[in-house]
């Protein structure tokens, strides 16, 4: 059986590729059978050539969030916290459910890396965009993604976004409800993991979700 908190560290690694692999993809594609392979899916025209600064006038936006993966016919769903800052960070914490306020896991994406902060096991990971393109397939920077993030965040007819995620083998559903959207500057953009963590390679956290 599997413990609680890996089943829920694994729910912040589907968001954490989320963000990786840019998916701006609501839907899975049509007429896909479920053994087929799922192809990458490619970013909007427009997300390559806007900035984010184009579309709020405010350098921080903040929200809870409540976190719903469907994986192996199984939900699972937690809550937490998006934080971003122009030009700086994109910030996303999940809790863990029963304690509620304990950070079980956290994803900050910078324009020079991404690192993903693994709480529950003390370990964290520190991948640059050279290595997030390996993963991806494609030419990705921190703009491309930071758009992506700020356009679904600012979205005035829904407040849950949903997403199919692209894996080697099947489609993982996930849906974020966003809550209490603020343009608050009181928090730290970026996080130094403890030196009681672990830095282990990306391929360790990523093969989880395979």
């Amino acid at each position: 059986m599997v413990h609680r908190g890996s089943k829920f560290f694994t729910l912040f690694l589907i968001v954490a590729v989320l963000a990786l692999l840019a998916t701006s993809c609501r839907s899975s594609k049509h007429g896909t059978k479920d053994d087929a392979p799922v192809s990458v899916v490619t970013l909007p025209a427009e997300a390559t050539t806007s900035s984010a600064a184009t579309l709020t006038n405010d350098s921080n936006f903040t929200a809870k969030i409540h976190a719903s993966v469907r994986l192996n016919g199984e939900n699972i769903s937690t809550s937490g916290n998006l934080r971003m800052r122009l030009g700086e960070v994109i910030q996303v914490s999940l809790h863990d459910p029963i304690l509620g306020i304990a950070e079980v896991a956290r994803l900050e994406i910078s324009p020079e890396a991404v690192l993903i902060i693994d709480r529950y096991n003390k370990r964290y990971v520190i991948m640059t965009y050279d290595e997030i393109n390996a993963i991806a397939r494609q030419s990705l920077d921190y703009s491309t993604v930071e758009y992506h993030f700020w356009q679904q965040a600012l979205r005035t007819d829904t407040d849950e976004l949903h997403f199919t995620i692209p894996t080697s083998e099947r489609g993982v559903e996930l849906t974020l409800r966003l809550s209490s959207k603020n343009n608050s500057h009181k928090w730290d953009a970026h996080t130094v993991p403890s030196d009681k963590y672990q830095q282990v390679a990306p391929e360790v956290l990523l093969k989880q979700i395979k």
